[in-house]
């Protein structure tokens, strides 16, 4: 089987578990905002966000480093990946009570307070199961965190109902969180079993090569993180929390749809890696360029589509009180766009161990997008934060794919992507003329139109679908 074919298998279980695992996240975001309201919602997500910085603290790089170190020839796959399970666990301890610390001396009301206090074994459990993602990367056994993360969404959903139905508040919600984030991390560890047995360990050797490996990466994806949500945390300082809460929602959109790009890269990275240690650079570009064409034509019509259908969708989602929030989404699927492309420079970043010089450029970007929310947000509030998004991410695309064009010489070819450019000009027309009808059979017509005219201009090519869907 061709690595090609395998990669498109496997992740299509993937993307298959994480549409289904994808609707009982919505089902939860409906009942949430529709329980806890703009303020409580906001409320909520103020003190996630909050808790996500601590947790790019606690990751320092690992997930990504451990994928790169057990990829290696000879790589020793049990202690490695027990080591730096040991180190996550020692590390998040550390973090998340600091956070915990730091949580309860900031100005935030007591809700908040006690929902980061609560949250920290929310975040403890789900970072530790996310960085044994690698392993079954590198195995392309995909479906397997696809069943561990359905678990979690289904437990989560179950709880949240549980609660809501009970009247229980923010605090609750976050226990909420905790229950399907622990069973996400038992079902990873005995899912990993036929790959590799792992048990948290305490080795110093490992756990010195992957901070030298690491840290790169992770001071990078910090920087990343400010410059994603620090927006949500400036915002909440001098807005009012229901425009959190309206903000957020909209977000909560963008990240689902940008957990498609990480996802894939995740997938690819081993490959890619693989390619460029034995110099295969002719196979390293051809696999880009994929995954280039496949973040076009996926992204391109969740912008079209937002467009015409954000305010609706959202208001089916949460309610006519989160309506403005579809308003807003429609700015932040630009950006979402803008994240495709740059997930995929930024994961080739670290197949070509260009982590440390490419350090500069997330600092930069972080320094320019919080000083541009520090502007914007206090005299535009959530459009300000919205655009400034945007801003943001077309900043570190460019300057991720500065760098690796630079390096790999790639030079993306655009015919797939004027493609699907145009058909999802189509798509947006026939959705504006269209007579009123439901949000979902807008959605679904779009599609159909879409996948119409891409397969009629040939930007989906039909050799390449049927080659992966051989057996042999």
């Amino acid at each position: 089987m061709s690595k090609t074919r395998e990669m498109a298998r496997n992740y299509s279980v993937h993307f298959a578990g994480r549409v289904l695992g994808t609707f009982f996240g919505i089902v939860t975001i409906a009942i949430l905002t529709r329980h806890l309201g703009e303020t409580g919602y906001g409320e909520l997500t103020t003190a996630m966000t909050f808790l996500q910085i601590f947790g790019v603290m606690v990751d320092f790089g690992l997930t990504l480093t451990l994928v790169q170190m057990i990829s290696e020839h000879g790589a020793d796959e049990r202690r490695i990946t027990g080591g730096i399970l040991g180190l996550r666990l020692v590390s998040g301890i550390i973090f998340f009570g600091l956070a915990a610390f730091i949580g309860a001396s900031l100005p935030y009301s007591p809700i908040i307070k006690m929902a980061i206090a609560v949250g920290t074994l929310s975040y403890l459990f789900m970072t530790a199961s996310g960085m044994l993602v690698g392993v079954f990367q590198k195995h392309l056994a995909m479906w397997r965190v696809a069943l561990s993360e359905l678990l979690n969404r289904f437990a989560t959903l179950g709880a949240v109902v549980a609660f809501a139905y009970l009247q229980f508040g923010v605090v609750a919600m976050m226990v909420a969180f905790i229950i399907g984030n622990f069973l996400q991390l038992v079902s990873t560890m005995y899912l990993a079993k036929p790959y590799v047995k792992i048990w948290p360990r305490i080795d110093t050797a490992i756990w010195k090569d992957a901070i030298i490996r690491g840290w790169p990466i992770g001071l990078s994806i910090l920087f990343n993180l400010i410059y994603l949500k620090s927006d949500i945390l400036i915002l909440g300082f001098f807005r009012p929390q229901a425009d959190v809460g309206i903000y957020g929602a909209a977000y909560k959109i963008l990240d689902v749809i940008t957990a498609i790009p990480v996802m894939y890269m995740g997938i690819a990275l081993p490959s890619l890696v693989h390619y460029w240690s034995i110099d295969a650079k002719k196979d390293f570009r051809k696999m880009i360029q994929k995954s280039f064409d496949f973040f076009s034509i996926v992204s391109i019509p969740i912008l079209a589509g937002a467009l015409v259908v954000g305010v609706p969708l959202l208001v089916f989602v949460s309610g006519e009180a989160f309506a403005q929030s579809g308003a807003v989404l429609k700015v932040l699927m630009i950006a979402a766009v803008i994240v495709f492309y740059g997930s995929l420079t930024g994961h080739v970043i670290v197949a070509l161990k260009l982590q440390k010089p490419m350090t500069w450029g997330y600092a930069a970007t972080a320094v320019l997008a919080l000083v541009g929310y520090l502007l914007v947000i206090p005299r535009f509030g959530l459009w300000g934060a919205a655009w400034m998004t945007v801003v943001s991410e077309a900043i570190i695309a460019i300057i991720t794919f500065i760098v690796v064009a630079k390096a790999s010489k790639f030079v993306p070819n655009l015919v797939v992507t004027a493609k699907a450019v145009g058909a999802g000009a189509v798509m947006y027309v026939l959705l504006t003329v269209l007579p009123p009808i439901h949000v979902l059979w807008q959605v679904v017509i779009g599609g159909l139109v879409y996948g119409a005219v891409l397969f009629g201009t040939g930007g989906v090519n039909i050799s390449t679908i049927k080659d992966m869907l051989k057996k042999k």
